[in-house]
């Protein structure tokens, strides 16, 4: 059993370490079905990617894993050199968190935490240009514009609502790391983890 635990995680190991960034795949989307799934196991340190400024590339979605909201955190201050935007949804596309200036101030980049993070599991977390921003169905505000310099849940007019599209300009873009504290890549679901340890286990009789 022990082997086979081993050689399931040296399967999964070749997707992602068991401690380190993710970097973009491709064009990172705006939509939870577009977004670069973290696929992985371990501590997840960071997510590295860019927002073209040259180009309609306002915002990119990563989906990852929260395993204890208490001590989770990711901030783009040291990271970018641009007017950044941090907000962080459920698996349903609905809100949960929110920062544009770090609260501690001084900054024009963003910091968001556990504390209105209800419980642990999956997550979409989305990095965006300043002012482009998420909205419902009707194109009402998930969030509202100020204050800045604080870490908010929803309070828009839309915040009881999934994420629908984004609204609004942005400003510039370029490279940026997302530093992340207690956050984890996507884990395939048990059952996932179990036809892995399957195959490779009757991959391994074969030989």
């Amino acid at each position: 059993m022990k082997k086979l635990m081993a050689l399931t995680v040296a399967m999964l190991g070749g997707t992602a370490a068991l401690a380190a960034d993710w970097a973009e795949v491709g064009d990172a989307g705006e939509s939870l079905m577009t977004a670069n799934i973290t696929n992985g196991v371990g501590a997840l340190t960071g997510i590295t990617g860019v927002l073209n400024t040259n180009a309609e590339d306002l915002v990119d979605m990563y989906c990852i894993r929260i395993p204890d909201p208490s001590i989770f955190g990711a901030t783009t201050v040291g990271g970018a050199s641009f007017d950044t935007q941090l907000f962080l949804f459920d698996v349903n596309g609905r809100g949960v968190t929110f920062n544009d200036d770090a609260p501690a101030g001084g900054t024009l980049q963003s910091t968001i935490s556990g504390q209105f993070v209800p419980a642990p599991g999956i997550y979409f977390l989305a990095i965006s240009r300043y002012d482009r921003d998420p909205v419902d169905s009707n194109e009402a505000a998930i969030w509202n514009d100020t204050p800045f310099a604080a870490e908010r849940a929803p309070d828009g007019p839309g915040a009881a609502n999934p994420l629908a599209e984004w609204s609004g300009g942005g400003g510039s873009g370029g490279q940026y790391r997302i530093e992340l504290r207690n956050a984890a890549f996507h884990v395939p679901e048990p059952a996932s983890l179990s036809l892995l340890a399957l195959g490779a286990l009757a991959a391994r009789r074969r030989r």
